[in-house]
């Protein structure tokens, strides 16, 4: 058994891409062979910030580029007609939009990333955006390198109406519909949670989950906690893949376009997806 190092203080998932990318491909296989329609770039925690924690690492475009190709090959491996969706992920730690760079630094990033997947991927996603700011920096900036650009918002803490900016949900939902993108989700959130969303969302023509393997469970807490990851994992239930298939059944139903799995879904959480896709 190994302990994953903490995403606030290391590279993370970032390591495996460097050091393991047999490992990523693999798993895109996986997730392919599971029934998964769309796989996305692992380059999430390859940014220009978290990068400078590993001074020996490859720029992050030559990462991402990486990222893709581990995509590509995978479908191929496959022999299917899978999507690959390239990913703008925050360029700081996640769930902390305090973090978050100066807007031309911003786009600097995020137009790096676009070159690398103008033309290569099927979409552009925007993933896990804590702050109105960068959700729609992401998603300006993806418009210009993608016809079909998705924002997922994330409501990660202790207000389940609101981003960990403080911001809330509706108002972020608002700003995106202004871009005129293709879809509009939210992610990285308790599976009940997101059920919740659902009526915020439900106003764009197109709308997606892909929540945690996990539902809300108040706990008691020992002092104050402001962290929206520390509130998110202590107040938590986990759900197996069984249990995620009702929720998953009730998004089908409310008319989600986009349907998967985040935080510890596996293999099993995909093949229940698609068995009610089907």
């Amino acid at each position: 058994m190994s302990i994953f190092p903490s995403f606030k203080t290391s590279i993370w998932s970032a390591y495996c891409l460097i050091h393991n990318p047999e490992v990523i491909k693999q798993i895109h296989i996986d997730n392919i062979e599971a029934g998964a329609d769309v796989i996305t770039t692992s380059n999430y925690q390859a940014t220009p910030e978290l990068l400078k924690r590993e001074p020996t690492a490859l720029p992050y475009e030559d990462l991402a580029k990486r990222s893709l190709e581990l995509c590509q090959e995978a479908v191929i491996k496959c022999g299917t007609q899978t999507k690959i969706a390239g990913c703008f992920p925050p360029i700081h730690v996640t769930f902390r939009p305090d973090l978050s760079a100066k807007e031309k630094q911003l786009r600097k990033f995020y137009e790096t990333l676009g070159g690398v997947y103008q033309d290569e991927v099927d979409v552009i996603i925007c993933e896990t955006m804590a702050s109105i700011y960068e959700g729609i920096t992401a998603a300006t900036m993806a418009k210009e390198y993608s016809s079909r650009v998705w924002l997922s918002w994330t409501t990660r803490g202790n207000k389940i109406n609101r981003l960990p900016s403080t911001e809330l949900l509706e108002d972020a939902i608002l700003k995106g519909a202004d871009l005129d993108i293709e879809c509009q989700l939210v992610n990285c959130i308790h599976a009940d949670t997101a059920s919740k969303a659902i009526l915020k969302l439900q106003d764009q023509n197109k709308f997606g989950i892909y929540a945690n393997s996990s539902i809300y469970k108040k706990n008691a807490l020992e002092g104050f906690v402001s962290d929206a990851d520390e509130y998110h994992y202590h107040n938590q239930q986990p759900i197996d893949h069984l249990e995620y298939k009702k929720y998953v059944q009730e998004w089908v139903d409310n008319g989600a376009f986009v349907i998967g799995g985040c935080c510890r879904t596996t293999t099993s959480h995909i093949k229940e997806i698609k068995k009610i896709i089907k």
